[in-house]
């Protein structure tokens, strides 16, 4: 594997994705940083792959591009974990990918999803494992032409990795080998890293769970700030990193957080990091932590109304300072 090959993922769509006093009631929220709004980008690893490709759908007025890692198509699971298991993880029957355009379409005229006009020149890039037991590679390609579908064609990008497995490629030397499948979903597959100088620090999710009424949010999140995002200067950018299954904090402390890749990323290129965190439950029933991409905790988890849709834009609006309702 060539050399920009192997840096491709660090960045993510980190770089490559990016365009160029408070009430005591508001102390848990986030505060503010010097982040353009207009840099803000997404991407994710399985069910978070998902999440991702929800959130620039839904949010596509404000998401610049999105990197995905074993993600499926927006609205494959048409709010059924029956076919979340089936058809948008194993292939099976093939993905109705014209239908999902056109579901997309009709979300977008009834405004339940941004216009589509705000995805036409967005960045995508998609990453699949060969050797992936868990998602297969008929559906990295449902996810290619579903984008191909509504994004510039010149703007996607598809790597199809021979020796990766279900995981996230990373440089640590302690990483699982590339091909394996198990927490915490990172795997050695030869991309390097850097160091990462900066604050890495946990903020209360709960006031989000709460102003949204999400029952999937863990009580704690991650958040990775530069340290010359903290000094003045020109304004960062800001990209969300959405977890896979079994691969939240509660169940794999920060491991997955600390060895992608992402931090090194951003540490070089002045990028903030948001790690918002699913936790794992029986009521909804979310037995493995996913973020919800087939409808646990409602009919509206893939437009701007869903608990977990809103509660992440509550977390990029207290970044970027907007106005809090």
């Amino acid at each position: 594997m060539d050399g920009a090959m192997r840096s491709a993922l660090l960045v993510l769509a980190v770089t490559a994705l990016a365009a160029c006093g408070r009430p005591a009631a508001d102390a848990a929220r986030l505060a503010p940083l010097p982040i353009d709004p207009a840099s803000v980008t997404v991407s994710g690893v399985s069910s978070g792959a998902s999440m991702a490709t929800q959130f620039h759908v839904a949010y596509s007025s404000l998401v610049q591009g999105v990197g995905l890692v074993a993600g499926t198509p927006y609205f494959c699971a048409e709010g059924s974990v029956r076919v979340a298991l089936g058809r948008c993880t194993k292939g099976n029957g093939g993905i109705p990918v014209d239908e999902l355009v056109g579901l997309t379409s009709r979300l977008a005229l009834d405004d339940r999803i941004d216009p589509l006009a705000g995805m036409a020149n967005d960045r995508v890039w998609i990453f699949h494992g060969a050797r992936d037991p868990y998602v297969a590679t008929a559906v990295a390609d449902a996810v290619l032409a579903y984008y191909r579908a509504l994004v510039d064609p010149a703007n996607v990008a598809r790597v199809e990795h021979e020796r990766a497995g279900h995981t996230f490629p990373s440089a640590r030397a302690d990483a699982t080998a590339c091909e394996v499948a198990e927490p915490p979903f990172v795997g050695r597959c030869d991309y390097d890293g850097a160091p990462a100088p900066g604050e890495l620090v946990e903020f209360d999710q709960r006031p989000y769970a709460e102003a949204t009424g999400s029952a999937g949010l863990a009580e704690r999140g991650w958040l990775f700030v530069p340290g010359s995002c903290r000094g003045g200067g020109p304004p960062c950018r800001l990209h969300v990193v959405f977890h896979g299954c079994k691969q939240g904090a509660s169940l794999v402390g920060r491991e997955f957080i600390l060895g992608a890749g992402y931090l090194e990323a951003g540490a070089a290129n002045r990028i903030v990091l948001l790690f918002p965190q699913i936790e794992r439950s029986y009521w909804p029933l979310n037995a493995y932590g996913c973020w919800d991409w087939w409808g646990y905790e409602g009919d509206d988890y893939a437009v701007r109304t869903g608990p977990q849709m809103r509660a992440v834009r509550l977390m990029i609006a207290d970044l970027l300072g907007e106005p809090r309702g």
